[in-house]
């Protein structure tokens, strides 16, 4: 293979395989919003929501993935006795590979949570995302046999795009302290290209969609609960469900939460321990990915979560089973305000 062909391969295997990536977390409990669009608002203390994650994958055997994100989401104000208006904004920035390919976006939610008894036990929301991304890769940490002076011109050094994302759940109270919910969402509706080598044709059309140049679009499924098994002790499963080109993900598994409610002079705190098996399916490949095992804090309005991916596929001659750890900040604020239109809406604490 002459030179100049081989790092075109190069380069064109790095556009055409990122088109299937997207952010992920492990974190199903620290990571609401980035889930759904309509988990946004859906907390039970407070008016205001901080969430900060930061996230390490394929550290030990290549430059792997960096991923950082933060958001704030709040509960607007109250439509109606039975209806709540949420909004949200979250930053997300990753970086991956030895070309550092980076992805930086910014998107905006709306929610609207309804309940539909006098006791909130069931409520649904409806939630709305625009997203704006930009991609970036810095050919100049490319190493090759030769200088590609023609290749770098004209390929470009980044790329911008929309995307839209759609989120609807269900919640449903047992009693006043246990629940269970059910949620789905889908993610690049409006197809956003994230192609480097993206062309018009003849008659002035994109002909990224013909060559799957595109963000696939990703639909999630979702779901879990929290149910008391003793006094102080609760278990929360979860499940998810990811479908996105030919990559399908199913993860399933548990918190176990142990509460110590104290008098009211001094603030609760509530410990959990978790742990959920990931399974991976792409066309006619399937198997057994990771185990990710959690540790949660809550004290008072403040949640801090560890985790870590212990990789079980057949990656774990090169990953030594390390995937990557990941953590968490959620803080809620809250405060004593006039409420003239008081809402029948109650969120679970997630």
């Amino acid at each position: 293979m002459r030179r100049n062909h081989l790092l075109t391969g190069l380069f064109l295997l790095v556009a055409y395989g990122l088109s299937s990536q997207d952010i992920h977390f492990s974190h199903i409990h620290a990571s609401p919003v980035h889930l759904n669009p309509a988990m946004t608002g859906v907390f039970d203390k407070g008016e205001i929501r901080l969430i900060g994650n930061s996230r390490l994958q394929w550290e030990t055997f290549t430059k792997g993935y960096k991923t950082l994100a933060a958001g704030v989401d709040a509960k607007i104000f109250s439509l109606n006795s039975t209806s709540t208006l949420s909004g949200g904004i979250q930053v997300y920035a990753d970086r991956a590979g030895d070309l550092n390919f980076s992805t930086n976006r910014v998107d905006l939610n709306l929610a609207v949570q309804k309940t539909f008894d006098r006791q909130s036990r069931n409520m649904i929301s409806l939630g709305f995302q625009g997203g704006y991304i930009n991609h970036s890769i810095d050919y100049s940490k490319m190493i090759g046999y030769e200088q590609e002076d023609e290749l770098l011109n004209f390929a470009p050094k980044s790329l911008n795009t929309w995307d839209l994302g759609l989120g609807m759940s269900w919640f449903h109270r047992v009693d006043r302290r246990d629940y269970f919910y059910l949620g789905g969402s889908a993610f690049h509706l409006n197809n956003p290209t994230i192609s480097f080598f993206g062309e018009m044709d003849s008659n002035g059309r994109d002909s990224d969609m013909e060559m799957g140049k595109v963000l696939y679009r990703k639909i999630v499924l979702h779901g879990g609960g929290k149910f008391k098994l003793s006094k102080n002790l609760s278990s929360l499963p979860s499940f998810i469900f990811m479908d996105q080109g030919p990559h399908r993900e199913v993860k399933v598994g548990s918190f176990f939460k142990y509460r110590n409610s104290r008098s009211q002079k001094r603030k609760d705190y509530a410990v959990y321990l978790g742990a959920w098996l990931r399974w991976y399916a792409e066309m006619d490949m399937w198997g057994t990915d990771a185990v990710n095992l959690s540790v949660r804090l809550d004290h008072g309005t403040s949640i801090f979560t560890f985790s870590f991916d212990v990789n079980i596929s057949k990656l774990t001659q090169a990953s030594h089973g390390l995937g990557g750890p990941e953590f968490s900040i959620i803080k809620v604020l809250e405060w004593d305000k006039p409420k003239p239109k008081r809402s029948k809406v109650k969120c679970p604490a997630i």
